[in-house]
C-alpha cells in the first residue's frame, strides 16, 4: 500500500483566530489515518529542531489514531515512515491569529 497512506488532524483544544477558522490551540491534537503498513515509526519536531515525542506504532489492520500535546505554540513537523519506503509528512502549526 505505499503511496496510499493518509494523515488528517483536528484540534481537541479548539482553534485560535476568528470563528476558529486559524491554528490550533496550543494543546492536544489528534491524529487518524489509514493505509499503513503494521509498523510505522512517528517522530514530532519543534521549530528548533527538537524531538518532542519519537516511537514506533504498531497496527495490526493499517489504521493509524494518536494524540499529541504540542504546547507551547509553534510549528510541529511530523513525520511517518516505514520500512516499506513509507514517508508522510505533516506541518501543523499551535497558537497565533489571536
Amino acid at each position: 500500500m505505499v503511496g496510499s497512506a493518509g494523515l488528517t488532524w483536528h484540534c481537541l483544544e479548539g482553534q485560535t483566530g476568528f470563528q476558529g477558522n486559524g491554528n490550533c490551540a496550543p494543546g492536544r491534537v489528534a491524529f487518524s489515518g489509514s493505509g499503513y503498513p503494521s509498523s510505522v515509526h512517528i517522530n514530532v519536531k519543534n521549530s528548533a529542531g527538537m524531538a518532542i515525542d519519537d516511537y514506533d506504532y504498531n497496527s495490526s489492520d493499517g489504521t493509524i489514531q494518536f494524540t499529541e500535546t504540542l504546547v507551547p505554540s509553534d510549528t510541529y513537523a511530523i513525520v511517518l515512515t516505514g520500512a516499506n519506503g513509507l514517508r508522510v509528512a505533516q506541518s501543523v502549526t499551535t497558537g497565533g491569529n489571536d
